[in-house]
């Protein structure tokens, strides 16, 4: 698995970037294909001067597992923490349906044999 970080506006110091990591590795643990060599996380995270404050931080998550469609999330927040976990939040059903969809389809192979 593939970890990619992109900060726009965001400084993150080595201790927030280990935390996000780490949240980010977990995923792996719903589904097995995720920790595949080939998966690719990105995350996009963007801080914007604005006059409300409750969206000042965004979150942009994108999943590109092998075999599959790309998952995506997006969250904003008044603090990184809170959009990356929000975010994560959002894309953890996404996953339990690639997860289900990979199980259907092998049932179907062993169906065919």
């Amino acid at each position: 698995m593939q970890i990619k970080i992109h900060e726009h506006h965001v400084t993150l110091g080595e201790e927030r970037k280990e935390y996000i990591e780490a949240k980010l590795e977990n995923l792996a643990h719903l589904a097995d294909r995720l920790n595949d060599e080939s998966t690719e996380i990105k995350l996009e995270l963007e801080h914007i001067d604005s006059r409300q404050s409750e969206d000042a931080y965004t979150a942009k998550l994108t999943i590109f597992p092998p075999h599959g469609n790309s998952m995506r999330a997006e969250a904003h927040s008044d603090n990184l923490e809170s959009a990356v976990d929000s975010t994560l939040d959002k894309i953890k059903p996404q996953i339990e349906h690639y997860k289900a969809k990979l199980h259907h389809m092998g049932d179907r192979t062993k169906e065919e044999e």
